[in-house]
């Protein structure tokens, strides 16, 4: 019964990873650093794609520990935490932020209704994670440098933060400004989508 079914998965899995498939992988903003491990650790990736990726600075210096310890103890707190969150998870601060350092123009009451869907006590963990700093934990330069896959940079025409070191650094990378700041996929779809396509 239910080894047979198991089986048969792993045997449809080493086949699919056996007919040597190529993958693209397009990451946006912060995830970038999983974008280059996978690149880097996977030969079936054929190219990566960052929207938004942090800057070669931030990419290449890891986040000292006990920034990221005292960071991530920080949010668990049951009072200083808790009220991070509180304050975190308004829509007037999520408006705030993303007002701020994601969009180009003012945030649309889409968005706003997507991040309140994700508010909560259950989705916390991830979020302490990802901003305590842990997808900095270490530098990536050594894997940037050898990555051979072709690597496309897509920068909002708002962003502030210039990304030229990955174009000067790595082996086989190129910039795309497309309109928008941080959040890309999000503001333009179609821009970004007709990027895709084209690749």
């Amino acid at each position: 019964g239910d080894f047979s079914k198991s089986n048969n998965f792993f045997n449809s899995l080493n086949g699919l990873l056996g007919a040597k498939k190529s993958w693209t992988v397009v990451t946006q903003g912060g995830l970038a650093p999983i974008g280059v491990l996978l690149a880097d650790r996977n030969p079936t990736v054929r190219k990566l794609i960052m929207a938004s990726p942090p800057t070669w600075k931030d990419i290449t210096v890891a986040v000292p520990e006990n920034e990221l310890e005292r960071n991530f103890n920080f949010l668990r707190t049951p009072i200083l935490g808790e009220l991070a969150f509180g304050i975190l998870e308004s829509r007037r601060a999520i408006e705030f932020f993303s007002n701020q350092f994601l969009f180009s123009n003012k945030c649309d009451e889409s968005w706003l209704d997507k991040t309140e869907l994700e508010f909560g006590v259950k989705a916390r963990p991830p979020v302490q994670v990802f901003n305590s700093g842990f997808c900095m934990n270490r530098s990536l330069e050594p894997e940037l440098l050898r990555l051979d896959q072709p690597t496309l940079i897509v920068e909002g025409k708002d962003d502030n933060r210039q990304r030229n070191e990955y174009f000067e650094n790595m082996k086989n990378c190129q910039i795309q400004i497309l309109p928008g700041r941080n959040v890309i996929p999000w503001e333009f779809p179609e821009d970004f989508s007709s990027l895709l396509a084209g690749i």
